[in-house]
């Protein structure tokens, strides 16, 4: 425990935070990974749209509130008040995941397993909120350790249940179960013995914090939701169309594996995230051609990246997918390519999605999402009932420019505006 009390040096506080990340990076990789080598495509593409709602819901239980609660230096809320607001949303995402279960008309073992995955992302929202306490106090050493152990104990766990029972339901259930010994283990024991975690703060909690925490958090909470329901609107769609057994068993599960590439690019933007940090300086020193120069650059560099990532798609993607997974994928190398140019495309426009907030005029992207959302909603039908698979990737690819040309404009307009009234 005094272990624990003591100040880490920044290196350790770097590789644990790094390490956290790549572990919940991989995460969907290898969950998916092992399903697809114990279970037949039925269960696959069962766990693949469980997974695929989760991560859906995960927005609701979560609100976006922790990148505000991680920099609430000033102390605006109180941790008591961040874990009641955490109690009060993961319940409504319970809530909002059997309702959504509805729905969707699932049944009997589909519905459960879609049920104990939303159950999961339900535990990993309680442990966040202890991990952005642990970030705002300076140890995100903490943080990354318990993810890290979260992660791995709860692969294994869920590994070693797939293997000797082939049973997706009781595997499912291991995976929750690991989550909640680790979130005891490590984030309720952090809390517990560091000092710098206890809350001095004494005074009642009256209703209009909550009121106030809404507010704070709505408007990222919407956006989150809607570009998760963008993402997710193929993969329902298909989900629909072999349950009316229009395509085969088998097809959502190949289709989640060839979308994984595409967060490739924005993996790779990582790297240039420090730059956001010197545009905003730029642009609050009244520097807009430096700002518009670093934002060119960050461009210029991601689109050669891109085209680096598409040509090692077109060159071995589908070979070591296939391999990864134990899945043949030789079928759908066309699909994968959509995918990956939609994927570039999406960061693309992040990277203006970050260029707005820095001139903050972020409430606008709101409309960029909107517009998306009601684009794909309707393409992913059409396209899927005339193409199949393929339909699912073009839809998505033309989504993202979609949403990457409307924040190029709202962008621009945005940024001769302000320029203007600076002037």
């Amino acid at each position: 425990m005094n272990q624990l009390n003591q100040n880490p040096s920044q290196r350790s506080i770097y590789i644990w935070n790094i390490t956290g990340s790549i572990a919940n990076a991989l995460l969907s990789i290898v969950a998916l990974m092992i399903v697809t080598r114990f279970l037949d495509d039925r269960q696959a593409d069962i766990f693949s749209i469980a997974w695929s709602i989760s991560l859906l819901m995960a927005t609701v239980g979560t609100f976006q509130i922790r990148m505000y609660q991680a920099t609430d230096v000033k102390g605006v809320f109180c941790f008591r008040q961040y874990h009641l607001f955490r109690i009060i949303t993961v319940c409504v995402m319970m809530v909002s995941s059997y309702i959504y279960i509805l729905m969707r008309g699932y049944t009997g073992k589909k519905a459960l397993v879609v049920m104990v995955i939303c159950l999961f992302r339900a535990v990993d929202s309680m442990a966040d909120v202890y991990e952005g306490w642990f970030q705002q106090k300076e140890r995100l050493d903490l943080a990354g350790k318990a993810l890290t152990y979260r992660i791995i104990v709860a692969v294994i766990g869920f590994g070693i249940g797939l293997a000797l029972t082939k049973d997706l339901l009781f595997s499912c259930l291991i995976l929750v179960a690991s989550y909640m010994i680790c979130y005891v283990l490590y984030d309720l024991r952090y809390y517990k013995a560091v000092d710098a975690f206890r809350s001095n703060v004494t005074e009642g909690m009256k209703g209009a914090w909550i009121v106030k925490m809404v507010l704070e958090g709505f408007p990222l909470f919407i956006n989150a939701f809607l570009i998760a329901s963008i993402m997710n609107a193929p993969k329902m769609v298909l989900d629909t169309v072999i349950e009316q057994g229009m395509l085969e068993q088998g097809v959502q599960t190949a289709f989640n594996i060839i979308f994984m590439p595409a967060s490739f690019l924005n993996l790779a933007y990582i790297v240039f995230r420090p730059l956001i940090t010197k545009m905003a300086v730029m642009w609050n020193v009244g520097e807009e051609k430096e700002f518009l120069k670093i934002l060119i650059k960050v461009e210029i560099a991601l689109v050669g990246i891109g085209f680096v990532i598409l040509a090692g798609s077109a060159l071995i993607g589908i070979p070591a997918l296939s391999f990864v997974y134990a899945v043949e994928l030789a079928e759908y190398k066309r699909e994968l390519l959509v995918v990956i140019i939609g994927g570039c495309i999406y960061t693309f426009a992040a990277v203006l999605d970050n260029a707005l907030v820095v001139i903050r005029m972020q409430y606008v992207l709101v409309l960029s999402y909107v517009v998306t959302y009601l684009y794909i909603k309707i393409a992913a039908k059409v396209m899927i009932g005339s193409w199949g698979v393929l339909g699912g990737a073009i839809s998505y690819a033309t989504a993202m420019g979609v949403f990457f040309v409307v924040t190029a404009v709202m962008f621009a307009v945005c940024f001769y505006h302000v320029y203007r009234k600076r002037l």
